[in-house]
């Protein structure tokens, strides 16, 4: 490509490396940098690209010095800005990668290959899986804002392996029941609420009063305070025990928010929770399995998927498919209604979860006031 820049392997210790690098000048500024490819064509559309996004401003500055320090800066820097919630968590996941990596480490040397090592790594040092793929995919978050601020001209795309943990727990009425007796007081209706509507704890937790319309009989979810990011509206009217669990709230109201404690609002009832769950039998239980609960009696109750993605907020139908809310009596009573018998399998009752038709309230609410 006489006057529009070469391709070449550079040497080391004699011999040529197997990945191409581009040479080129823009304006008079010679560019040295790799072109992450171990195939010559491949090399050449890369140069051609690079030329082109080089004249029109689209990449400045020099992608091949970009460390990883400055993808988590960037990173954090945008979290920021987005009021994400999610900072702290993605900080400690780059706290791992600049383990392994290294700070300096130069953003363009991170290669497919390499975070598959850091896979590995991760895995031997007893890593959960779900974790380690959540860590890989902040490394492609950042290198995505890069990009976007103009330091990176591609985002390299990560292949993650496959989560194999899909979330299986559920409780049952007479599980819960118990649960609930061995909660302090001030806990028991947000958890009540959650195994109700399905939503995130943090979701139910930021709840405000000027969030519930009592003549529309709505509750609204900002699109900040969800975690896809979209608006949500739940409807209460034809949901006894949920409107009820609500009246209580606001006559014992001491503030704006709808979940409080002497006034403030409550942030996290962890230890409380893990206490309670062991006290009832229940001992590894998951706040999150009162959100697949709730999605899972929803649907025994007829409302379709779509529906309940809207209604507790699923965005993907990937996500929604990783709860498994169908449980070995679902299965049951399929084969049942196949054979056209009546199953085998003892028939639970389920709480009433739905906005549209409420099933008679049941005795948990009362032994949980």
């Amino acid at each position: 490509m006489r006057g529009q820049g070469r391709v070449y392997r550079p040497r080391v210790r004699g011999r040529e490396i197997a990945t191409w690098w581009l040479d080129y000048s823009i304006g008079g500024k010679r560019h040295r940098e790799p072109a992450n490819t171990k195939v010559k064509s491949d090399a050449l559309e890369v140069l051609r690209q690079r030329i082109g996004d080089r004249k029109s401003g689209k990449v400045i500055g020099r992608p091949d010095r970009v460390t990883l320090a400055d993808l988590r800066g960037g990173l954090e820097r945008h979290y920021q800005r987005e009021d994400n919630r999610s900072l702290l968590r993605a900080q400690q996941a780059f706290n791992h990668l600049e383990c392994f990596f290294g700070a300096k480490t130069r953003a363009m040397k991170i290669s497919k290959l390499s975070v598959t090592e850091y896979f590995e790594h991760r895995r031997l040092d007893g890593a959960a899986r779900g974790t380690v793929c959540y860590e890989i995919r902040i490394l492609g978050a950042a290198f995505g804002v890069a990009v976007d601020n103009e330091l990176l001209a591609v985002r390299p795309v990560f292949k993650l392996p496959a989560l194999r943990n899909a979330r299986s727990g559920f409780f049952e009425d007479g599980d819960f029941a118990a649960l609930v007796l061995e909660l302090p007081v001030y806990i028991r209706p947000v958890v009540r609420f959650l195994r109700l509507t399905g939503w995130r704890k943090s979701e139910a937790l930021r709840l405000t009063w000027d969030q519930v319309d009592w003549e529309g009989h709505l509750m609204r979810l900002h699109a900040a305070q969800t975690k896809g990011g979209d608006a949500r509206v739940f409807p209460f009217g034809d949901a006894p025990e949920l409107k009820e669990l609500l009246e209580e709230r606001w006559a014992q109201r001491d503030g704006l928010f709808v979940f409080q404690r002497r006034g403030a609002r409550i942030n996290s009832f962890r230890r409380v929770w893990t206490r309670a769950c062991k006290k009832a039998g229940l001992e590894g239980r998951l706040v999150h399995d009162l959100r697949r609960t709730a999605a899972r009696d929803f649907r025994r109750r007829g409302v379709s998927e779509g529906e309940i993605m809207r209604l507790c907020g699923w965005k993907t139908r990937a996500m929604f498919d990783r709860y498994n809310i169908i449980d070995e009596a679902d299965l049951a009573q399929a084969v049942a209604k196949r054979f056209e018998v009546q199953p085998t399998a003892n028939k639970r009752q389920t709480m009433a979860n739905i906005p549209t038709a409420m099933a008679p309230q049941s005795p948990l609410s009362s032994s949980a006031a």
